[in-house]
């Protein structure tokens, strides 16, 4: 695979499953890496006749497709016209797409109304903005004229007393946030009449709905009757320190809000993804624990309405629930990380003790394992629709008829790995794209890390491999650390592109890891340089013994975010490598923690701020070590990452240049923690392969 194959792919994401289940509105993406540009498109496909066609074609960037509940439009964001506005589209009868808003904010995850009438919808916007005439739609303007208007508003947001002066001004936190300023900007939720155009905001201008952080696919939806809306929202002052996203209920009339809304919750710790039971009687949603972490393990909760009862039901079951969606009004399904896939589970309330002072129980089954899948949609009891990739073959729509139930598996080690699945049907064909790339075999493998226990890894072969010859390898190491390697499609650190460019990758899920279970991911926090750091160099000492065609005088390593951590910790601690990559890291974690954008995470991770314990930042800080540096190194950094600012990819490429090790500094000044630019994406891996080629010959 190369990177040219990896661009020729069309993206699906957000399918939206028609009412009656016959049709899937889903976004296609594609990047031109030439024109440098991404293209979003919206697709219809037919699921009883195979057939699909473009819903919205143009050069227009069209996403976020949702059905009215009669089937009769589909709603969507577009950037035609101006900057990204809610659209509808009437289906069957035939008609144009008509806009239904103007002016700022852009529009964020649609929603409709059970009267097939009202859209919810959410805004990020000023209070200078809620006022504006183009907020009002009062004037669509010249481009000259919104620029004068933005520096207007601007200027109003800041308190500047010169429009035309480029000062931000903060009182508070969190004032920027992962590669953007929030300039004052609230996530404001709208309820819109498509009929008579009449719209009014529903959630307060005090608090972001949607969050700004640790939120869902949608995170705003209205109740079965149509009277009230379920949203979620931080109430904390100060949500740099907080995870405490929090369920709201609000009374609605018509477009209006009525009283004030009420919190449901019963925790603070962190919630997400409310959704009605079909018969509107109770409210699910994956809701933590624990106040702070933002990656405590997700249970499937459900708040009855008629009671005020929350329960948990997923208790004593080892996975991180996501993506849940009602089966019936008795079971809820859900998706979980598990053991470098993610598998379909249900949970039947049947089973639980929802009434009275017992604690609650409920029966968790599992019907899918060893699949990576996303998009949980149900199309009828028996059959759902999801995306489902591995690591050779993106994302694709497809249904599954649901197998018999079975008891979760949440063991540990190679006699886990077991393939369940229902009868499964591929829908759309993007993965056709890739058809003439040769062969690239994957195999799993495990191995004992720190403390003895089993640690799960991933290893991919060149394309032609000849077992005869020896090959360099290349050890990914990936971010969060709160995260995981899965059998899936990466797009930004493509284990396809790397193999393909004659390296033998291998990827481990050490220490901090998900799909594993709640105590090997929490083992990570307090940790970093310990446990996890042992995983990762007993993983290469297995796959140096295990497979005698890896040449082990030829070793790279590369990682970005936490894996860029890592990168710079190894740099300090051995001289195995030949070559490393350290993509927006971290390397003095005292000045990345105050000067990161989400304060909660360092905090959780080393229990307070540097004033507060300096012994347990500095301990496994590689700056500490950087007098040891002598591995060359490949530094890239993005200069509006404000997850890993800046300063951490200057301070160790600097450091390395003081100490004369052989190191280059990719810098890219418009991105952020992540390449998003096609352009820039084919200098990256170009850059990436062209130095470790360098270093292992």
């Amino acid at each position: 695979m190369r990177f040219d194959d990896l661009m020729a792919v069309r993206r699906v994401s957000a399918p939206a499953l028609s009412p009656d289940g016959r049709r899937i509105a889903y976004v296609s993406t594609t990047h031109d890496p030439v024109e440098d540009r991404v293209s979003s498109t919206i697709m219809l496909f037919n699921i009883d006749a195979g057939t699909e066609y473009e819903l919205t074609p143009g050069t227009h960037n069209d996403t976020a497709p949702a059905w009215s509940p009669d089937g009769s439009h589909i709603a969507f964001v577009s950037s035609r016209e101006e900057e990204e506005q809610l659209w509808v589209l009437p289906i069957g009868d035939g008609g144009e797409a008509r806009r239904l808003t103007r002016g700022r904010g852009g529009v964020m995850q649609p929603t409709w109304a059970p009267d097939s009438r009202r859209i919810a919808f959410a805004r990020a916007m000023s209070e200078p903005e809620t006022t504006s005439d183009i907020a009002a739609g009062k004037n669509d303007g010249k481009s000259d004229e919104k620029s004068e208007e933005e520096a207007a508003l601007r200027a109003k947001a800041f308190g500047l007393s010169n429009q035309k002066s480029s000062a931000r001004i903060a009182n508070g936190l969190l004032f920027r946030h992962w590669n953007s300023w929030r300039d004052g900007r609230r996530n404001r939720v709208f309820v819109l009449d498509i009929k008579t155009g009449a719209s009014a905001q529903v959630t307060s201008s005090e608090l972001d709905t949607p969050p700004i952080s640790l939120g869902g696919a949608q995170d705003f939806v209205f109740a079965p009757e149509g009277d009230e809306l379920c949203y979620v929202a931080n109430p904390d002052a100060v949500v740099a320190v907080s995870t405490n996203n929090s369920l709201f209920l609000q009374k609605l009339d018509g477009v209006e809000a009525v009283g004030e809304p009420r919190c449901i919750s019963q925790t603070e710790a962190s919630e997400r993804e409310p959704r009605y039971s079909p018969d509107g009687s109770k409210i699910a949603y994956l809701g933590a624990e624990t106040p702070g972490h933002e990656s405590d393990r997700m249970r499937v909760k459900v708040y009855a309405r008629r009671t005020g009862r929350t329960v948990p039901l997923t208790e004593g079951f080892d996975r991180s629930a996501d993506e849940l969606a009602w089966r019936d009004d008795d079971e809820i399904l859900f998706l979980a990380a598990d053991r470098g896939s993610v598998s379909l589970y249900g949970v039947d309330l049947r089973g639980a003790k929802l009434t009275g002072p017992e604690h609650p129980t409920a029966p968790v089954v599992q019907y899918t394992s060893g699949i990576y899948q996303r998009n949980l949609r149900v199309r009828s009891h028996d059959d759902v629709v999801l995306t489902r990739e591995t690591m050779l073959a993106p994302a694709d729509l497809f249904t599954l008829t649901l197998p018999a139930p079975l008891e979760p598996d949440v063991r540990r080690g190679p006699e886990s790995e077991l393939v369940r699945d229902g009868t499964a049907r591929q829908l759309s064909r993007t993965r056709e794209a890739l058809a003439g790339v040769a062969e690239q075999p994957v195999e799993s493998f495990w191995f004992a890390g720190a403390d003895e226990d089993p640690v799960h890894g991933f290893l991919m072969k060149p394309a032609g491999f000849d077992p005869s010859k020896r090959y360099p390898l290349l050890l990914l190491i990936h971010g969060g650390p709160q995260s995981a390697f899965f059998d899936n499609f990466h797009y930004r650190w493509s284990a396809g592109v790397f193999a393909g460019a004659g390296f033998v990758v291998a990827m481990t899920n050490p220490r901090g890891s998900t799909g594993y279970g709640q105590h090997f991911t929490d083992q990570i926090s307090g940790d970093w340089g310990g446990r996890c750091y042992e995983d990762i160099m007993r993983g290469l000492d297995h796959v140096l013994d295990h497979y005698d065609f890896i040449d082990s005088e030829r070793v790279a390593a590369a990682g970005g975010s936490f894996g860029g951590f890592m990168v710079s910790w190894i740099a300090g601690q051995t001289d195995r490598f030949r070559a490393l990559v350290c993509h927006d890291g971290i390397f003095n974690q005292e000045s990345m923690s105050y000067t990161t954008d989400e304060l909660w995470f360092d905090m959780w991770e080393h229990g307070g701020m540097p004033y507060e314990y300096p012994e347990r930042f500095r301990r496994h800080s590689p700056h500490m070590y950087a007098g040891s540096f002598s591995t060359p190194m490949l530094v890239i950094q993005g200069g509006r990452d404000y997850r890993c600012p800046v300063g951490e990819g200057v301070g160790l490429y600097q450091a390395l240049q003081a100490r004369g090790v052989p190191s280059r500094f990719l810098y890219f000044d418009d991105e952020g923690h992540w390449v998003t630019r096609p352009a820039n994406a084919q200098v990256w891996y170009e850059s990436v392969i062209q130095f470790v080629r360098e270093h292992l010959g």
